[in-house]
């Protein structure tokens, strides 16, 4: 099974925008710093053997590991945030006004359930929804991934994306260097935008891109 969202789920009552008090001034902790670099040991030891793996052969492993591979990097970067504790959430649908908002895009690779038809794309394209509750310590990072449609079948379902562990990581230090500008006084903190490397043998469809259909897709990065 592909690592999909099966049920939506709602921010918690406590991080409701309404909750979340108004940044005066950044927390600077002088344990946290920002992500430069990211290198294979970082990726949890379960799943590093997975960067080795070309195209085809990983976008069957990818189903059964994704979930680890997210939680298991945002556990490791977020854990620096001590006291906040931060979760990490999957959606369908954006939360409500007043959270920072950051897009992201990496390559990702798609099958489709119906043919059995197998893509890979340069504009695999995430949403993170994050706020943080100070009252509470605790924050709140919800994300969205944007399917794809099989370009032979053409019926109408978005594929749910595979997406690599390398650019799992990359997107999740980029969310987390964001989170510490906005509430931890990083100054400038980099911003990755490096992609696994491959040549997809057809060009994008924006008619068959989920992420297009919603006006999402023309920026490949953006930081609200």
């Amino acid at each position: 099974m592909i690592y999909t969202l099966t049920q939506p789920m709602s921010p918690s009552p406590g991080l409701h925008s309404a909750g979340v008090s108004p940044v005066v001034s950044p927390v600077v902790s002088p344990n946290v710093s920002p992500v430069t670099t990211v290198s294979p040991m970082s990726l949890t030891p379960g799943i590093m053997h997975l960067i080795n793996y070309g195209d085809k052969d990983l976008g069957l492993l990818l189903s059964q590991r994704m979930e680890l591979v997210w939680h298991g990097e945002f556990e490791r970067l977020f854990a620096q945030y001590f006291p906040h504790s931060w979760q990490l959430i999957p959606t369908f649908n954006p939360p409500t006004d007043g959270w920072r908002i950051f897009k992201d895009s990496a390559k990702v690779r798609f099958s489709c359930q119906d043919c059995g038809h197998g893509w890979t794309s340069m504009k695999g394209r995430v949403i993170f929804w994050f706020n943080l509750n100070y009252g509470a310590n605790s924050g709140l990072v919800m994300f969205k991934l944007y399917g794809q449609q099989c370009q032979r079948c053409k019926n109408g379902k978005y594929e749910h994306a595979m997406w690599y562990p390398e650019e799992v990581v990359k997107v999740l230090g980029n969310v987390y260097n964001r989170v510490g500008q906005i509430y931890y006084g990083f100054v400038r903190p980099p911003l990755r935008i490096d992609r696994r490397a491959g040549k997809p043998r057809n060009q994008h469809n924006a008619e068959l891109c989920q992420a297009c259909k919603d006006g999402l897709c023309r920026e490949e990065w953006s930081f609200s």
